[in-house]
């Protein structure tokens, strides 16, 4: 049975959407079409069959020799038929199929991501198209990530490789928590741990994160206001992105859920595949079972009345013959034409 693919290659991971839902694997130090290429002969060998559509997203900022590059390596790979799909389409397509958006509406997608954070508007005209000029910013979850682990650093005065793994998970913990306990080694070789809470985090956090919104302003500016401004990414999560950004747009913010990327390239690859086409049937009538011949049940009193024509049958037959011949006139019988037999007509064709 045919399956199709959408796939989203991020920093941190690969998140693969088919039928049975979405998934997200590690990702391994190798290039871009080696990974794709791992990714779906893993496939293959799990549903006993290669997929029979793939689509792939990728960010708008490429330039057109990167992608071209990438499909050459696809092809060196025996991967020719992979299907390019901008980021920021893909999570709007995922968003269209849950919400059925409007014709002629727009919508904002901010892509807070690992590397940096990508701001697209687009309008929906029978398909999604690019409204206005996007843009993006180099300000991303690893840039967060550097901020949190000096502040912690300077707090305590010691560092170490562990600390600073300690508060990437806490700066992800405090998207759920009010608050976070982080341990580490003090220099005389004791246990302790520092306390970091969401407030004194926002507060580290603040001046990168408002650049990325005077950026989505920026782009908001130059096109229109858009319906709805769709988070896309890991660091969207954070409490504060979404609360500044409808606080200074007055626009509704939505989160999308996890692999929405994923999903709308899955939903591209689904498009291209070509429906089944339906063979016509027609029903054949039964053939009419033939009813038994009648029979007159033979009773004594009906073999009494037969016993009785046969012997008047002999007696007639004997008194006949001692008789003068009679010249007979000879005439014709009209008998009817036997009826016409109708075959049964068949049903139409079914749809």
């Amino acid at each position: 049975m045919s399956y199709q693919v959408g796939l989203d290659l991020g920093s941190a991971g690969t998140t693969v959407a088919t039928v049975g839902g979405i998934t997200t694997n590690g990702r391994r130090q190798r290039a871009a079409a080696r990974e794709i290429a791992g990714v779906l002969d893993d496939l293959a060998h799990r549903h006993g069959q290669p997929p029979s559509r793939v689509a792939m997203t990728h960010p708008l900022c490429w330039p057109h020799a990167h992608l071209e590059q990438l499909r050459q390596d696809l092809i060196e790979e025996g991967r020719a038929d992979v299907l390019f799909v901008p980021a920021p389409h893909a999570a709007a397509i995922a968003f269209d199929a849950d919400v059925l958006m409007p014709e002629h509406s727009t919508v904002a997608v901010f892509d807070f991501g690992a590397t940096g954070c990508d701001i697209t508007v687009l309008r929906k005209q029978g398909v999604l198209l690019l409204a206005g000029q996007p843009e993006r910013v180099e300000v991303g979850g690893f840039h967060l990530d550097e901020l949190v682990a000096e502040h912690v650093i300077a707090k305590i005065g010691t560092h170490s490789l562990e600390l600073v793994r300690s508060c990437v998970e806490a700066k992800e913990l405090l998207g759920s928590y009010p608050e976070v306990r982080i341990p580490y080694v003090a220099a005389n070789g004791e246990m302790r741990e520092v306390r970091l809470s969401r407030l004194e985090f926002e507060s580290i956090i603040r001046p990168a994160v408002e650049l990325t919104i005077d950026a989505l302003e920026r782009v908001v500016a130059g096109t229109c206001l858009p319906d709805a401004i769709l988070l896309v990414g890991g660091s969207s999560r954070i409490p504060l992105v979404a609360r500044e950004i409808a606080e200074r747009l007055c626009v509704p913010v939505l989160r999308a859920p996890d692999g929405a990327a994923a999903t709308g390239a899955y939903l591209e690859a689904k498009q291209l595949e070509p429906e089944p086409v339906e063979q016509p049937t027609v029903d054949v009538p039964l053939p009419r079972a033939e009813e038994p011949e009648k029979r007159i049940p033979t009773t004594p009193f009906v073999a009494a009345g037969l016993l009785v024509l046969v012997l008047g049958g002999g007696w007639f037959a004997h008194d006949a013959m001692n008789e003068p011949q009679v010249k007979m006139e000879n005439t014709s019988a009209q008998l009817e034409p036997p009826s016409t037999a109708e075959l049964p007509s068949l049903s139409a064709p079914g749809p």
